[in-house]
């Protein structure tokens, strides 16, 4: 029999899904795996400081914990313009020397990297570095001529941690770090089956318990001596991403986008992307930051936890904060279905 008590709950970190099931897309090969993205980022510059590597450039469109990250871990940034708007990054901010480096970002995963093919032939000597969170297995990472490129992981695989590096130019790969401290990891694999557990029961007490769980898990994956992918993770990770959850992903997509189309004042981002590509998630922009925080708000109420990719400081050039402040991520994942799009749009499309 049905359990009547579920809750409805949308958005936010993963909960416990079982062991993934195949047919699998495998991962760009051969890779390194790292406990995040940013480790994996950390590791080139670490082994690539003795060539005189001298800055990494990053988009002023992206996030602001992460750079900080970095920054405090000795790499040394430069900013240049690009943003999920462009169609490609405004070349005169990229104002390199031989020996930096570039970090390009497939934003939301609906990007196919051309652009930058012509630019890489016209600065050789400056090392391309190409982030794929947002759509690990597109066409771009595949087809992709940088000279390295990562991935984290769990952005979109239900694992508490996980990230891969891999060099499309076959170039050395630093090596795989095995030992670390996972207690953040295993507090957050704790607070993925609690959270399974609170979905599918009646326990209201449990959401607090796998919260402080998740909360704790990740700030102690953010230490420096994290950087070894937890043995569960990489495990869960091995075979590859399920074919039916790419696909099921991108349905959702499109689902949600076509329910919402008749909205008077609210613009998706995007409606398309390459063939090869899955989209991270539905990306709306909304008239200003007041709308979108009305809109976050009755959507939170509805038990619908929508995200901003990314909060940015106020220190950003003013057309990178104004999109900041307009723009929230619709959770419309694997883990839902038509009917969780169709509720999803009603909560959306109701007047307020």
């Amino acid at each position: 029999m049905a359990n009547l008590n579920k809750h409805w709950e949308v958005g936010s970190e993963f909960h416990w899904t079982g062991v993934p099931q195949g047919p699998f897309l495998t991962w760009p090969e051969p890779y390194r795996m790292f406990a995040s993205g940013r480790e994996a980022l950390l590791s080139i510059w670490r082994i690539l400081q003795n060539d005189t590597i001298n800055y990494l450039f990053v988009p002023d469109y992206f996030c602001d914990n992460v750079v900080t990250w970095w920054e405090r871990h000795g790499i040394s940034i430069r900013r240049y313009a690009d943003d999920p708007h462009m169609a490609s990054p405004a070349w005169e901010t990229l104002t390199v020397s031989r020996g930096d480096a570039v970090l390009a970002v497939n934003y939301f995963g609906v990007r196919d990297g051309k652009v930058w093919g012509e630019w890489t032939h016209a600065n050789n000597g400056v090392l391309l570095v190409e982030d794929h969170s947002h759509d690990p297995l597109s066409g771009w990472a595949f087809d992709s001529k940088a000279d390295y490129a990562f991935a984290s992981l769990r952005k979109t695989f239900p694992t508490p941690d996980g990230a891969i590096l891999w060099s499309p130019k076959d170039l050395s790969l630093p090596a795989e770090p095995f030992m670390g401290d996972w207690t953040g990891s295993a507090l957050k694999l704790v607070a993925m089956v609690l959270k399974r557990d609170y979905l599918e029961g009646d326990n209201k007490q449990l959401k607090e318990v796998f919260r402080d769980f998740q909360g704790k898990g990740e700030a102690m994956l953010e230490d420096a001596h994290a950087a070894a992918v937890s043995p569960w993770s990489r495990f869960l990770l091995a075979s590859g991403c399920p074919v039916v959850w790419r696909e099921q992903r991108k349905e959702n997509v499109k689902t949600f986008l076509n329910l919402i189309s008749s909205h008077p004042s609210i613009q998706p981002l995007f409606t398309e992307w390459p063939d090869n590509n899955c989209p991270f998630n539905a990306v709306l922009l909304f008239p200003s930051k007041e709308d979108r925080d009305t809109y976050r708000s009755r959507l939170i109420g509805a038990g619908v936890y929508s995200s901003v990719h990314w909060e940015l400081s106020c220190s950003a050039p003013p057309d990178v904060l104004a999109l900041s402040n307009q723009i929230m991520t619709i959770p419309v994942d694997q883990r839902y279905t038509e009917e969780d799009m169709k509720r999803i749009a009603s909560i959306i499309l109701c007047e307020l």
